[in-house]
C-alpha cells in the first residue's frame, strides 16, 4: 500500500512541475534574504524573475489529459494550464515592469518577492482546486499573504490601515464562506466537488432551499476574493494604501484565480460542467442565475457609479476594477461553453489594460509623486508617449474597439443574448457606457485641461517606456491573429472535468 502512494504521490509530482519550482524558489529567497548580505535583492529579484519563468515555460510541457493529482485535491485539465499560464504571466509582469516605484524605494524588497512568489503558488492552487479543504486553503494562503504584502510599508499608517481593513473584510467573508462549505460537507458527505455533483442529484425540495442558502454563504468568499458586490468594500481603501506594484498585482492575480474557482465550483461541483444550462438532472434545473444576475448588476452599478467621482487615481482603478468584476460575472451566468470562453478572453484582456493603467499611474508617481487626478493636466505636453498610451489602456477598458477590451465586452454579451436573459446585456451595456464617462474625463484632464505649463518633461529611463511600449501593443495587436486566441480558450474548454 505505502508503495502505491509512494508511486501515485511521485505521478501527482511530476505534473506539478510549476508549483514545485515556485515552492522551491521562495524557501531559497528566504534563506538568501537571512544572509543579510547587501546583493541579497538583486540576487532575489534574478531568482523570482527566473522561477516565475522556467514555471511559465513548464506550463508548456504539461499534460493536458484531464487528470487529479494528490488524492483528488486538485486537477489538472486545460482549464488549468490556461489559468496557471495567465496567473504566472501576472505575476512576472508585475514583477519586471513595476521595478521602478517611489513607494517601495528605499525599502529592502526580498521579502516581497518571497511573498509575490508565494501568492503566486497559492493562485495556482486554487485555480485548480477540486476539493473543498484545497479550496479553503488557497484562499486563506492567497488572502493571507495579500495582507502583508499590502502592509509592506510598514512605517506607512495608509498602508497599515488598509491591511486592517483588508484583514477585518476578509476574516468575515471567509468564515460565511467556511460555514457554507461546512453545511455543503454535512449535505454531501463529500468535499470532492465530483463527489459533491453526484451526491445532489435528486435533491429533495427541502434540500434545495439549503442549497440556494449555500451557494450565497459560498458567493461571501468568492465575491471577497473577486471584489464583487456586497463583498467589495475593501477594495478602494486597500487599492489606495497598498504600493501601487500590488495593487496592480491584486487587482488581476487573485481576481482572475476567485473566477477560475467560481468556475470549477459553480460549473463542476453545483452543476452540469460547461454544458448549457446549470442543471442537476433535466428535468429538475436548478435556477443560479438570478442570484448571480443580482450580485453581477450591483458590482458593476456600483463599481460604475462610484467611480464617477473619485479624483485619486488608484481608487478611480480599484471602483473601475469592481465594475469589470461585474462584466466577468455575466460569462458565470451564461454557464454555458460560450459564457466560460468569454470569462477566459476578458480576464487575459483585462490583464494587459489594467496592468498597463496602473504602469503610467506608477510611472507618473515617481517622477511627480502624486496620484491626484488635479495634477495630470497638460500631462500630454510632458510625456506625450505616457499620454497615448494611458489613452489607450483606457480605451481599451472602455471596451472601445478594435482594442483587446472591446473583444472581451462582446464575447461576454454575446454569451449572455445567447443563453439569456437578453436584457441583462442591455443592463451591461448601459453600464459600459457609464464607465465610459470617468475614463474619458481621465482622458480630458490630460489632453485638453490647462495646467502644469511651468513643470518640466518627464524623463524616465528607457526600459520603463519599453515595458509601456509592450503593454500598449498587447492591447492593440492582438486582433491581428485573434483566430489563434480563440482557438486557446476553446482549446481550454475542450474536456469537461467533473
Amino acid at each position: 500500500m505505502n508503495d502505491i502512494a509512494l508511486k501515485s504521490a511521485l505521478e501527482s509530482a511530476r505534473h506539478f512541475t510549476p508549483e514545485l519550482l515556485l515552492a522551491a524558489a521562495m524557501l531559497v529567497v528566504v534563506v538568501i534574504d537571512a544572509t543579510r548580505a547587501r546583493w541579497r535583492d538583486a540576487l532575489n529579484f534574478g531568482l523570482t524573475v527566473a522561477a516565475l519563468g522556467g514555471a511559465l515555460a513548464s506550463c508548456f510541457l504539461l499534460d493536458r489529459t484531464p487528470k487529479t493529482l494528490w488524492s483528488g485535491m486538485v486537477v489538472l485539465d486545460p482549464i488549468s494550464i490556461y489559468f496557471k499560464m495567465l496567473l504566472i504571466g501576472a505575476s512576472l509582469l508585475v514583477l519586471v515592469m513595476f521595478r521602478r516605484s517611489r513607494e517601495l524605494s528605499g525599502l529592502v524588497l526580498s521579502e516581497l518577492y518571497a511573498l509575490l512568489l508565494a501568492v503566486t503558488l497559492s493562485n495556482l492552487l486554487l485555480a485548480t482546486s477540486n476539493d473543498l479543504v484545497m479550496l479553503y486553503l488557497a484562499l486563506e494562503m492567497v488572502s493571507v499573504t495579500s495582507y502583508v504584502m499590502v502592509a509592506y510599508m510598514k512605517g506607512d499608517k495608509l498602508s497599515n490601515e488598509a491591511s486592517l481593513k483588508y484583514i477585518l473584510f476578509g476574516a468575515v467573508s471567509t468564515g460565511v464562506m467556511l460555514y457554507g462549505l461546512s453545511l455543503l460537507y454535512g449535505m454531501t458527505g463529500t468535499t470532492s466537488l465530483p463527489g459533491i455533483h453526484d451526491a445532489l442529484v435528486g435533491l429533495s425540495d427541502q434540500s434545495r432551499i439549503a442549497l440556494y442558502v449555500i451557494a450565497l454563504f459560498v458567493l461571501a468568499g468568492f465575491g471577497f476574493k473577486t471584489a464583487s458586490a456586497p463583498f467589495h468594500f475593501w477594495c478602494p481603501d486597500v487599492y489606495q494604501g497598498a504600493p501601487t506594484p500590488v495593487t496592480a498585482f491584486l487587482s488581476v492575480a487573485p481576481k482572475a484565480a476567485g473566477f477560475a474557482v467560481m468556475m470549477r465550483f459553480f460549473f463542476s461541483g453545483l452543476a452540469t460542467p460547461l454544458g448549457g444550462a446549470w442543471e442537476l438532472k433535466a428535468d429538475e434545473p436548478i435556477h443560479w442565475q438570478p442570484l448571480l444576475i443580482i450580485v453581477s448588476i450591483l458590482t458593476m452599478t456600483i463599481g460604475n457609479i462610484a467611480a464617477l467621482t473619485q479624483t485619486n487615481m488608484k481608487r478611480l482603478l480599484a471602483y473601475s476594477s469592481i465594475a469589470h468584476a461585474g462584466y466577468i460575472l455575466m460569462g458565470i451566468v451564461a454557464a454555458s461553453r460560450n459564457g466560460a470562453r468569454a470569462i477566459l478572453v476578458y480576464l487575459l484582456a483585462y490583464v494587459f489594460m489594467n496592468l498597463g493603467a496602473f504602469l503610467v499611474v506608477t510611472l507618473v508617481h515617481y517622477h511627480d509623486g502624486t496620484f491626484d487626478l488635479r495634477d495630470y493636466p497638460g500631462l500630454y505636453r510632458r510625456a506625450p508617449l505616457l499620454t497615448l498610451a494611458m489613452a489607450v489602456f483606457l480605451l481599451s477598458l472602455m471596451g472601445i474597439p478594435p482594442l483587446v477590451g472591446f473583444m472581451g465586452k462582446l464575447y461576454v454579451f454575446a454569451a449572455i443574448v445567447e443563453s439569456g436573459p437578453a436584457w441583462f446585456a442591455v443592463v451591461g451595456a448601459v453600464n459600459a457606457a457609464i464607465a465610459a464617462y470617468y475614463y474619458a474625463r481621465v482622458l480630458k484632464t490630460m489632453v485638453i485641461d490647462a495646467g502644469n505649463e511651468d513643470k518640466p518633461a518627464m524623463k524616465l529611463p528607457a526600459l520603463d517606456y519599453v515595458w509601456v511600449v509592450v503593454l500598449l501593443l498587447a492591447n492593440v495587436l492582438p486582433l491581428l491573429f485573434w483566430e489563434k486566441i480563440e482557438w486557446w480558450a476553446g482549446e481550454s474548454l475542450r474536456y469537461a472535468i467533473r
